[in-house]
C-alpha cells in the first residue's frame, strides 16, 4: 500500500487563501512560499498581479505544483488574468479556480466550514467551493500516482548496482 502523503500548500503572499485551501484539504499550511522547497499546491488570488507572483514562485519549485486561484470577487477571473493563466498551464500539474464564497465575509467560522467541506454534504453556498476542492484532490492524487509509478520503475541495470534489487 502506498505511503500517505500530506500535501504541502503555500501561497504567493499573505491573504491569498492559503490557510483556507490547506484547511479544506487537511494539508500542511506552509504560509508564504519562499522558494526551493517542494510544494504540492501553490495558492494565489484571481488578479493579474497575483498570478504573475505565482508564475515566479512556480519557477522556483523543484516540481510542478497544482495552482489554486482563489477568486477575490464573485465575478471570478478577468480576461487578462485568464490569458496569463493559460500561459501558466504547461508549468503546473493543473489549475483550479476556487470560487468566491460571499457568505464567509459574514461568519466567524469560515475555516470550520472549509475543513468539513469534503466530509459532509455541505450547505448550498459551499457547493462550488466543494467542487473546486474535489478538483484539487483529483490533481493531487493524479500527481502522486505519477510520482509513485516513476519511482517504482527501475533504472536500467539497477540490479547490477544495488543489492536491494535481486
Amino acid at each position: 500500500m502506498p505511503r500517505l502523503h500530506i500535501p504541502q500548500v503555500a501561497g504567493v503572499a499573505g491573504g491569498v487563501g492559503t490557510s483556507t485551501i490547506a484547511t479544506a484539504l487537511r494539508a500542511d499550511d506552509c504560509g508564504i512560499y519562499r522558494g526551493g522547497a517542494p510544494v504540492d499546491v501553490m495558492v494565489c488570488r484571481s488578479t493579474l498581479y497575483s498570478v504573475g507572483c505565482a508564475q515566479r514562485a512556480i519557477n522556483a519549485t523543484p516540481r510542478p505544483p497544482v495552482l489554486a486561484v482563489v477568486s477575490d470577487t464573485p465575478a471570478g477571473v478577468g480576461p487578462n488574468t485568464r490569458s496569463r493563466l493559460r500561459m501558466t498551464e504547461p508549468h503546473v500539474q493543473g489549475i483550479v479556480v476556487v470560487p468566491f464564497v460571499s457568505e464567509w465575509r459574514e461568519t466567524d467560522a469560515p475555516y470550520e466550514q472549509a475543513r468539513d467541506v469534503l466530509a459532509t454534504d455541505g450547505a448550498r453556498h459551499l457547493r462550488a467551493f466543494t467542487d473546486a476542492v474535489e478538483h484539487l484532490v483529483e490533481y493531487l492524487v493524479s500527481a502522486q500516482e505519477r510520482a509513485a509509478s516513476t519511482r517504482s520503475s527501475l533504472p536500467p541495470f539497477a540490479s547490477l548496482h544495488h543489492p536491494a534489487f535481486p
